[in-house]
């Protein structure tokens, strides 16, 4: 495969390419996981790389349970980590298709009853949009005190549970920036995003995506993190531990992530929702526009900014979103020019550049030059 996309170009080799995935074509994308997978120790590496015309190539390397050797395949799952949010805001932009949202409804206009709404900063300022794109002024539950105070005891417990209301309550009431005027990334604003849906509504989250999204665009491999111990998934690795215990339960509940992200998938479902999203098959083509258009731009970064569920490059010229869990991360890219769709996924966590593994696939179907694909 990279020698001939090489010698023909992107453009040729879709017009050439059968409608299926080649042999050649998966091998050539297991030799670049592979030589990645090796150099950064990871347990199994897997990716998947979806074509314009729905042709796609993917590939999975390593180990999926290195205490009982069973490889890693295709389809398998792995908590998402982030990538669910971009789910959660396509979802917000089908509700304000709908008119049942608009993106400049105050927060407080659902939730504005309720004590711990009104103790949220900026409770008053914080509209759907802001939500969307991390510029409430919210801050995160994970690195505060209260949170790992809380974390551990349950972890002695063997319990890891927080309803959402919870872990929104840890943030403290101190906006970091006046609602609209800054960017942080925060679990706690999406969550507040899903109790405003589930108000707006009188449905549940998880039952609309599943209507609204999962089933009408075939993303049957993606599961819901509903449960303490989710099914059909594999064991993830944290400093080289295993994350599951016996009875299929981790540390921090994954049920606990809700809107945050609170998906299990793969890099097929990845890539095939990002494309339909792309394709206009998702939400409807303005709204794509204002998810990409939408969000605070940093001055000192006008290369990126965060859309709606999306951080979009280079003015919509790609764009995507990355997903932690513990023991695992994932990363999912697309390029607008070109058309071409790509995620990976590992089972282990850390410091790792999963946009760097993006980009080494990338360089492979373009040649030397790892650009080629985004600017055909």
């Amino acid at each position: 495969m990279r020698c001939l996309l090489s010698r023909y170009g992107l453009a040729a080799f879709l017009i050439a390419a059968p409608s299926a995935a080649s042999a050649e074509d998966q091998a050539a994308l297991a030799t670049v996981l592979e030589e990645t997978r090796a150099e950064l120790r990871m347990p199994g590496l897997r990716a998947a790389v979806r074509f314009p015309d729905g042709r796609m190539v993917r590939a999975a390397v390593g180990l999926a349970d290195r205490e009982a050797d069973i490889p890693l395949d295709d389809s398998v799952r792995m908590p998402g980590g982030s990538t669910g949010k971009t789910f959660v805001a396509a979802l917000t932009m089908l509700l304000v298709e709908d008119g049942v949202l608009s993106l400049d409804d105050p927060a407080s206009k659902w939730l504005g009853e309720r004590d711990w709404y009104r103790r949220l900063p900026n409770a008053d300022e914080i509209r759907v949009r802001h939500l969307l794109s991390h510029s409430a002024g919210l801050g995160d539950y994970p690195g505060t005190m209260r949170f790992r105070i809380r974390m551990v005891w349950r972890t002695i417990r063997r319990s890891g549970r927080f309803e959402p209301e919870e872990l929104i309550g840890f943030i403290g009431r101190k906006p970091r920036y006046p609602a609209g005027r800054g960017y942080a990334n925060t679990d706690a604003g999406y969550l507040v995003l899903g109790r405003v849906i589930e108000a707006a509504t009188g449905r549940t989250y998880y039952d609309l995506l599943r209507e609204r999204i999962l089933d009408p665009h075939g993303l049957d491999e993606i599961g819901l993190q509903d449960r303490s111990a989710l099914p059909d998934i594999t064991p993830g690795y944290t400093m080289g531990a295993r994350n599951l215990r016996d009875d299929g339960t981790m540390k921090f509940d994954p049920s606990s992530e809700w809107t945050g992200g609170g998906l299990t998938t793969n890099p097929t479902m990845l890539v095939e929702f990002h494309g339909a999203l792309a394709e206009g098959r998702v939400v409807r083509p303005d709204s794509l526009d204002a998810m990409l258009a939408g969000g605070w731009r940093d001055p000192a970064r006008p290369d990126w900014h965060y859309g709606f569920g999306l951080f979009v490059y280079d003015g919509g010229a790609s764009f995507g979103h990355g997903g932690m869990w513990p023991g695992y991360r994932t990363h999912v890219r697309h390029y607008a020019a070109s058309g071409v769709t790509v995620a990976v996924q590992t089972n282990r966590d850390g410091r790792l550049d999963m946009q760097a593994v993006v980009d080494r696939i990338v360089s492979s179907l373009g040649g030397d030059d790892r650009t080629a694909v985004a600017s055909r």
